[in-house]
């Protein structure tokens, strides 16, 4: 009885001399009753609690931050997308003017063309007036018109001239 006493006492010496230097890195969850009796009376539970904290504590700080970042980003998120969005309104702007403008060059194009096929008929009509302008003065020239004949066709000519400058 004796012996058991004895190993009793220098147990309990054991634990709670043991008991005196805290382990942090202790698990509590791990060494049986004598290792959470042993975590009890070193105050190894306290520690890794607060270990514990300060992790859970710089999760949350670094949680906030991420947050915040996140906060940001969405911010310059969404002025990137209002940037976009108004170069996407200055360029219809812009399509919508350059579509005028190639309206306005068709517009012109036919307007020249319709120029061009007057300023050819004009021509035309001109250089049939010169023919028979010089005809009218080879045949003076030549005396085959009598005087009432040259008055008519110098009308005819000048009727001709103002129907060319009248189109």
């Amino acid at each position: 009885m004796m012996w058991n006493l004895r190993l009793a006492g220098a147990v309990l010496s054991a634990l709670v001399l043991g008991g005196c230097a805290t382990d942090p890195t202790n698990d509590p969850r791990s060494g049986g009753f004598f290792g959470g009796v042993h975590g009890l009376a070193a105050g190894d539970y306290a520690a890794r609690q607060q270990v514990l904290q300060g992790q859970r504590d710089d999760s949350l700080n670094q949680l906030r931050d991420l947050r915040e970042e996140g906060a940001a980003l969405e911010t310059e998120r969404q002025m990137k997308a209002s940037e976009v969005a108004a170069q996407r309104r200055q360029v219809a702007a812009l399509k919508a003017r350059n579509r005028e403008l190639a309206g306005r060059i068709n517009q012109l194009q036919r307007s020249k063309a319709a120029t061009e096929q007057r300023t050819a008929e004009l021509r035309r009509k001109q250089q049939q007036l010169t023919q028979n302008i010089q005809e009218f003065e080879t045949q003076l020239d030549r005396g085959q018109l009598s005087a009432a004949q040259a008055d008519s066709r110098r009308l005819s000519l000048e009727r001709q001239y103002d129907a060319i400058k009248n189109l």
